[in-house]
């Protein structure tokens, strides 16, 4: 995950591309460019950080050959969906795609109805939020995989950093024939979590001062491919 600076910091696009780079270094297998440090967010998130998160993407993906990804928080999935189709990405995360969340910034709304032609990563009882609807995390993963098919299912814990419960990943799988990946709290500590998943989404554990530690990252990267064995592949 390459985090981005706020968008007013005069480095946003250094940072983003030098970032990016080093994660292709450390043999990640894709990138997803999101605006991390824009907190507060808005809802389906402003013109203004839109067009720079398109901007920041569009040179990610000039400069790696691994696929690029985009997460405009918060849930902002049809504007992150026209930034991979103009800028070269080749799939989006969705923080509500078939849930109704409350959270810090408001209601979230379902975007699959709305999401054509791109390959969508979709979180299902999302953290830092509390899901109306579907009730239980087992509803939510069969309804997102029968109403609306993503590429993959995205289980979280509570908060960024935090891993999630290995119960609510064995939920998942038994729920859908999706790949079923981490998306928070995978670290050293806790890549036993993928015996039982088919990938993860990393960012907050490869950072020192908001930078990827490369060498971090490569070890990162090589102790999760010796403890993760697949069993349903995602293709980028």
């Amino acid at each position: 995950m390459l985090h981005l600076l706020q968008i007013d910091d005069a480095d946003y696009l250094n940072h983003a591309v030098r970032n990016a780079k080093r994660l292709e270094e450390a043999g990640v297998d894709a990138i997803i460019v999101e605006n991390y440090y824009d907190a507060p967010y808005k809802p389906r998130a402003d013109l203004r950080r839109a067009i720079a998160v398109a901007v920041a993407t569009r040179d990610v993906v000039r400069e790696v050959s691994v696929p690029v990804g985009v997460n405009l928080l918060r849930s902002a999935c049809r504007k992150a969906a026209l930034i991979a189709n103009y800028a070269g990405g080749r799939f989006i995360r969705c923080n509500a795609y078939t849930d109704i969340v409350l959270t810090e910034s408001g209601v979230l709304i379902p975007e699959a109805p709305y999401l054509r032609e791109v390959k969508v990563l979709a979180d299902v009882h999302v953290k830092h939020g509390r899901s109306i609807y579907p009730p239980t995390l087992a509803e939510a993963v069969e309804t997102a995989t029968t109403r609306a098919r993503p590429h993959a299912i995205v289980i979280t814990g509570g908060k960024t950093g935090e891993p999630p419960d290995p119960v609510d990943i064995a939920v998942a799988r038994a729920h859908t024939d999706l790949p079923v990946l981490v998306g928070s709290g995978i670290c050293f500590n806790t890549l036993t979590l993928l015996k039982i998943a088919d990938g993860a989404i990393v960012g907050t554990c490869l950072k020192e001062e908001r930078e990827i530690d490369v060498e971090k990252a490569k070890r990162l990267v090589r102790e999760a491919k010796n403890t993760l064995s697949p069993r349903r592949r995602l293709s980028l």
